[in-house]
């Protein structure tokens, strides 16, 4: 139990020891320094391209979101240890940890292979793998130190998974407009901050519906995402009256705006999901905050 000593250097009151809310385990520490290490990376050169002219980052491709999922694993494993150890949310944080590590190796064997086939690409290409890969691999690694820390008996509530599930839907839709931030800058400025917005504003209330739920939350839940789903469909429709220099690249086209691809497709999902969900719990009870009762611990 991490503890702190009151008055124990000036001697004018006893010393005794307030413990802190949960123990803070080392693996926990370790997986956060993890999460850190795999940010780090994704923002590290990944690969140069054109004999060593073109370098791009993790945040060019899918390393951006192997790094939203080092995220999620840190923040599965506090959830972990706030709600009593529950076996569930320990799986569930070496599921997204494990996931990671797969993603980021694959994404090294490609580049690898592309280098060694000898392929028309790869001669164009060139491509030449840079520490970025390495470095998000070695912390994704640490995410799987939560796998140290035993399980309890206690059992996750219904209303506990329900907050839970809703701040994984808020979570993917705002680690997406994080994710798209820097290409929607280079097309916009006010495009760019407006997704960065969205983005921190979802994770915001990812963590608020999780640790303090309350019915004001959920409105704002049900307000940010009508709002954002709107705005994507006047893009998609017709078009925003700012931007317009970035390529979208391909997808199902049904306006004169951009094309519908996987990632606007999966947030607007997900806002959808988070805006049903947000409205059925409006007024349920038991959603009190406290975490739940730790029993004896099981291996």
């Amino acid at each position: 139990m991490i503890t702190q000593r009151i008055g124990a250097s000036t001697g004018l009151a006893p010393r005794h020891t307030v413990p802190l809310p949960i123990t803070i385990p080392a693996p926990t520490i370790i997986a956060m320094v993890g999460a850190l290490i795999t940010l780090v990376g994704s923002a590290l050169p990944w690969v140069t391209i054109f004999r060593g002219t073109q370098t791009l980052t993790g945040w060019n491709g899918s390393p951006r979101y192997f790094a939203g999922l080092a995220v999620a694993s840190a923040a599965l494993t506090l959830l972990f240890l706030w709600a009593g150890r529950p076996a569930a949310f320990r799986r569930l944080a070496v599921l997204a940890g494990s996931t990671a590590v797969v993603g980021i190796a694959f994404a090294i064997w490609q580049v690898a292979a592309l280098n060694s086939s000898h392929s028309v690409s790869a001669r164009i290409l060139t491509p030449v793998l840079e520490p970025g890969p390495f470095v998000m691999a070695a912390g994704a690694l640490l995410l799987l130190a939560v796998v140290a820390i035993p399980t309890s008996a206690a059992r996750v509530p219904l209303p506990l998974w329900r907050r839970v599930i809703l701040a994984g839907a808020l979570f993917t839709a705002g680690w997406i407009h994080l994710a798209l931030t820097p290409e929607h800058l280079g097309e916009a400025t006010i495009l760019g901050l407006g997704f960065l917005a969205a983005g921190l504003a979802q994770l915001a209330l990812a963590v608020l519906i999780t640790a303090r739920p309350s019915d004001l939350a959920y409105y704002a839940v049900v307000g940010l995402s009508a709002t954002l789903i709107v705005l994507y469909t006047i893009a998609v429709l017709k078009g925003l009256p700012f931007g317009g220099g970035h390529d979208h690249g391909t997808g199902l086209t049904i306006g004169a705006g951009e094309p519908i691809d996987v990632e606007g497709a999966v947030s607007k999902l997900a806002e959808l999901f988070s805006l049903a969900t947000a409205v059925v719990l409006v007024g349920q009870p038991n959603t009190q905050a406290a975490p739940i009762s730790r029993p004896a611990e099981s291996g």
